[in-house]
């Protein structure tokens, strides 16, 4: 009887190369004339931007920009803010398959400016923009068999299979108002961006994205005080985009970030500038999950052929828990010295993260850097950055040993109280998203193969009398005699593989 295979086939994402490419910024800056000189540099900021990403057969391609921010004390002793956009273009070489996904993530590395007077500033940076192609690696294996006589030792497992991966950007555009309370513009100093996840929602072929987009602006007013004012808008976020491997009813991790934010003042019908058109990029990051229930073989036989079999090790992983929780951290910090009278904004400008997961608890901890504007007692600007140390627990129903966890952590807000001139206390709202995974590596039978020119020779008894030793394996004993498990587990009324005790054993012939 001829033998025939049946396979399964669990997927996994898969890297399948990284690359890094430096692009270095270097520029002498002239304030144009509508700007008054700078006195004192508060602060020097290189912000990139992805806002495309390309790839062909043995390339990737991102192209993007940089927004040079430069915050800095006029004459006036008023705050002032110079921007310029440095536009780049960067390549990555590797073999880049068709349905693979292409990712491109920019980062500051340095940037420094130098007073060379009060019209001319000197810029020196570095931007690393590193690359990743990824996508859904399909391993097959053994599952089941029948005929040739060959004998499977099979375990049953359940995990988790990637179905798909994708990686879309899209733009959210709109004009917005300020409050009626608000005075007009002078200058806009920053805006930042913040997108939340609300819902996700697959269809075969698709996924509609749902959420918010919160949006800060920090603008200079158009008035005698030219004070400081902050204008916060939310915007909905509802997406619909193509993506290999959705389907319907499948579990769908879904990560929104920030790529880019242009927003420019606009005159209204009084023509003060009282309108803000605002144009901001968003990347999602998607993976598609589905339960899987399949047979491994761990090992196999034939009592009729020889059979070679083809090892490997084959990793499962099996999602135990999801969840989306909003946490404060807090932060005490040390500002003796400094002179704080009054604090005009607060921003989140790094955020590191670490987590683990076990005995029952996922424990994230990290540090977050935040940015003070500020004025002091002599009424003069400053800026500092300060640090505090955060760490967010909560119970999983995530067991086992080998627990891999990595949450999309996004700032929601920042919130402060001046405490004096000795203490700032920081509040920090952040949303963490998180898939808890199960993994474990197993060693398995991936194929097999008969020698069919080969017989083995049978025994001519019908029954052989065997001896065991306590600890023995039902399965080998078949093995070395060319029998099955099955007829020796029957034939002597054992109930398990492994002896508990030394006994004789009754072997009888396939």
């Amino acid at each position: 009887m001829d033998f025939t295979k049946q396979t399964n086939t669990l997927s996994c994402r898969k890297t399948l190369f990284d690359a890094t490419a430096e692009q270095p910024v270097d520029c002498d800056i002239t304030l144009p004339e509508y700007f008054p000189d700078a006195v004192r540099v508060l602060k020097c900021s290189l912000t990139p931007r992805i806002t495309a990403v390309q790839s062909a057969a043995d390339r990737v391609t991102a192209e993007g920009s940089a927004l040079l921010r430069i915050l800095y004390v006029s004459e006036e002793n008023t705050v002032r803010c110079f921007e310029q956009n440095i536009p780049f273009t960067k390549y990555a070489e590797g073999s880049v398959p068709a349905a693979a996904c292409v990712s491109a993530n920019a980062k500051t590395e340095f940037v420094n400016c130098r007073v060379q007077s009060p019209r001319r500033l000197d810029i020196h940076g570095s931007i690393c923009v590193a690359f990743s192609v990824y996508g859904k690696a399909d391993t097959a294996f053994l599952c089941a068999g029948a005929g040739g006589g060959v004998q499977m030792r099979k375990k049953s497992v359940s995990c988790t299979n990637l179905l798909g991966c994708a990686e879309r950007l899209f733009r959210l555009s709109e004009t917005l108002e300020l409050g009626s309370a608000k005075p007009s513009i002078a200058q806009i100093v920053k805006c930042e961006a913040t997108a939340l996840l609300e819902d996700v929602k697959p269809v075969t072929g698709k996924v509609l994205i749902k959420g918010e987009l919160l949006l800060r602006t920090l603008y200079i007013a158009d008035d005698d005080t030219g004070s400081l004012e902050m204008m916060e808008h939310s915007l909905p976020i509802s997406q619909i985009t193509e993506a290999d491997g959705a389907e319907d009813g499948c579990v769908t991790d879904c990560a929104l970030t920030v790529s880019s934010v242009e927003i420019a003042a606009k005159t209204d019908a009084t023509g003060a500038l009282r309108l803000l058109d605002a144009s901001i990029c968003i990347c999602a990051k998607l993976q598609f999950f589905g339960d899987m229930d399949t047979d491994v073989v761990l090992d196999a036989y034939s009592t009729l052929y020889p059979l070679e079999q083809k090892k490997q090790p084959l990793t499962l992983q099996r999602l135990c828990d999801k969840f989306s929780d909003t946490y404060l951290c807090r932060g005490n910090l040390d500002i003796a010295g400094v002179g704080m009278q009054q604090v005009s904004d607060v921003t989140c400008v790094a955020l590191t993260q670490k987590a683990v997961a076990a005995d029952g608890a996922l424990t994230v901890e990290g540090t977050v850097t935040v940015g003070i504007l500020y004025m002091d007692r002599e009424r003069q600007w400053g800026y500092t950055e300060r640090n505090f140390d955060y760490t967010y627990k909560r119970a999983t129903t995530a067991s086992g040993e080998n627990l891999q966890c990595t949450p999309h952590i996004t700032v929601c807000g920042v919130g402060f109280v001046l405490n004096g001139e000795s203490t700032l206390e920081v509040r920090v709202e952040l949303d963490i998203n998180a898939f808890v995974f199960s993994v474990q590596t197993q060693n398995i039978t991936a194929d097999i193969t008969l020698d069919t020119e080969n017989q083995k020779r049978q025994t001519q008894a019908a029954l052989t009398i065997y001896f065991a030793q306590a600890g023995e394996s039902v399965w080998d004993i078949a093995c070395r005699y060319n029998t099955t498990a099955d007829a020796v587990l029957t034939q002597n009324a054992l109930s398990g593989d492994t002896l508990t005790e030394n006994r004789k054993l009754l072997i009888p012939r396939v």
